[in-house]
């Protein structure tokens, strides 16, 4: 206790808490523009962490992580242009629910959902950081390669009305995730002689074309029309927007499932926010039923979705400080810096420097706290985003699209990427086919393919080791489970009762 209390005094500290305050708001503001990624910002905060006290440093590094995770959903609620990878779910009802006036409280409802999925990943952090970090220790390729098979069946729940459609996008998904080197022995694919493809297509530029771009080029043909719901923003529509105690209940579970299922992503090392998003998409898709508004602006899709992603960012940390294995990029940018600051992560942490522990608790909670202050404040002002017209407001997210597709890796070759994403969507839009199943599939495949492959190196190509692991059996039975349902509710819709 008195180790705590003495770390607590030092994160309270003024200039500590101002650290905390600046942090927060850079991470939101970075996490809002699309391409500028968490990744990007904690990397560009290390060689300034690095000659900061410890403490500040920490500070520094989780503050921009825990906000630049929320920030990401700002962009994707307002413009439907996620500003991270793991708000591309969040767009889905999000944007939506502004389109239809309800901006501030599908903002709101984010932050609500951001802040109980990060407090539920601390409580975990805290409470079982030793336990849950044993338990993921013992994934191995194998038992991956069942879990991201099971994730692939969420191709069928965004699929729409047409399997036929969702299973083409998703098929031109793995497509192009194949482009690059062959994981496995380095062998150049689909590159035609370019090195710039050596390594594979990003996915940053790829989500803000099939998200942001397209939107541009969908209004551009619509002439730029004046929005809709430029007087959903009014005054008499202040009611809509407040959280009522119906509402509340509504999405209370959808949180806590999301939860639940980021922190269990967040232990597995690799698979990241993005595909948590993803899960507890699906996940809140099959409870709501057919009957429900998911995909058309569902209070509890978007609840969901952010609860997940940062209960991701969370419960990174229980293998990074309990193990020293990075749970995900942004993570492992934190623990180089931490062996940097003299921090040696891993199971002797916890008891040759408990205070370095106590301290990550206590910033990730205060920076949770700190986000909801600022995204409170900040809400009311952001909804009026709105308001700037469609001729003026879509050229600068093309052109914000545009820097951040470039300096992803400061290759020009990724603003073409985006740009082609951009008219693929586009195309895709008027054609009816969906473009999350082409996204997930892109997202899924290199660490399916590498943990199918590792499996097969180890058991000599024997298909075998997939149906003797239990963990793996029991992935593979409820995939196939999964198939069926989604195939049975394709059937009831093209043949009614």
């Amino acid at each position: 206790m008195d180790i705590f209390l003495t770390s607590l005094a030092g994160q309270l500290q003024p200039m500590v808490l101002l650290t905390m305050v600046v942090s927060v708001v850079i991470g939101m503001i970075v996490g809002a523009i699309p391409g500028l990624t968490v990744s990007i910002a904690v990397a560009l905060a290390v060689p300034v962490a690095i000659f900061l006290p410890t403490d500040y440093a920490l500070v520094m590094l989780a503050s921009l992580y825990a906000a630049g995770v929320y920030g990401g959903s700002v962009s994707a609620i307002l413009l439907n242009a996620p500003g991270t990878p793991a708000s591309a779910a969040t767009a889905i009802d999000g944007h939506q629910m502004a389109r239809q006036g309800l901006a501030k409280k599908a903002l709101n409802i984010a932050l609500l959902a951001s802040a109980f999925g990060s407090m539920f990943s601390i409580l975990l952090l805290v409470t079982f950081a030793p336990l849950l970090a044993k338990f993921a220790l013992r994934f191995g390729p194998v038992e991956m390669a069942g879990l991201l098979l099971f994730t692939f069946t969420i191709v069928g729940t965004v699929s729409g009305s047409s399997m036929i459609k969702g299973l083409f996008s998703a098929a031109l998904g793995i497509l192009l995730a194949t482009i690059g080197s062959d994981p496995m022995i380095g062998v150049p694919r689909f590159t035609f002689g370019n090195t710039s493809l050596l390594d594979g297509l990003t996915y940053i530029p790829l989500l803000v074309g099939l998200f942001a771009i397209a939107e541009v080029l969908k209004m551009a043909g619509e002439g730029f029309p004046r929005q809709s719901h430029d007087v959903e923003l009014g005054s008499e529509n202040k009611a809509r927007n407040r959280l009522t105690g119906s509402d509340m209940k509504a999405i209370s579970m959808p949180m806590v499932r999301g939860s639940i299922i980021g922190s269990f992503v967040g232990l597995m090392p690799g698979i990241g926010s993005t595909i948590s998003a993803f899960l507890a998409y699906a996940d809140i898709k099959r409870s709501a039923g057919s009957t429900s508004k998911v995909g058309s602006g569902d209070i509890r899709a978007v609840a969901a979705c952010e609860s997940s992603n940062n209960a991701t960012g969370g419960a990174t940390f229980i293998p990074t400080l309990a193990l020293g294995i990075p749970g995900d990029a942004v993570t492992a940018i934190i623990l180089g810096a931490l062996v940097m600051l003299g921090v040696q992560p891993g199971p002797l942490l916890f008891v040759t420097n408990p205070g370095i522990v106590y301290t990550v608790y206590i910033v990730l909670f205060l920076s949770t706290v700190m986000m909801v202050i600022v995204g409170l404040v900040a809400t009311r002002a952001l909804v009026y985003v709105l308001r700037v017209p469609n001729l003026y407001l879509m050229p600068i997210v093309a052109l914000t699209c545009a820097a951040g597709s470039f300096v992803v890796r400061n290759n020009v070759l990724d603003t073409f990427v985006m740009l082609g994403a951009g008219v693929m969507a586009f195309v895709f839009g008027r054609v009816g086919v969906p473009v999350a199943p082409l996204l997930i599939s892109f997202i899924v495949t290199p660490p399916f393919e590498e943990a199918v492959r590792q499996s097969l190196a180890y058991s000599h190509g024997s298909f075998s080791i997939f149906v003797t692991n239990w963990f793996s059996l029991i992935a593979i039975l409820l995939s196939a489970i999964v198939v069926v349902l989604v195939a049975l509710a394709q059937r009831r819709r093209v043949i009614p009762a």
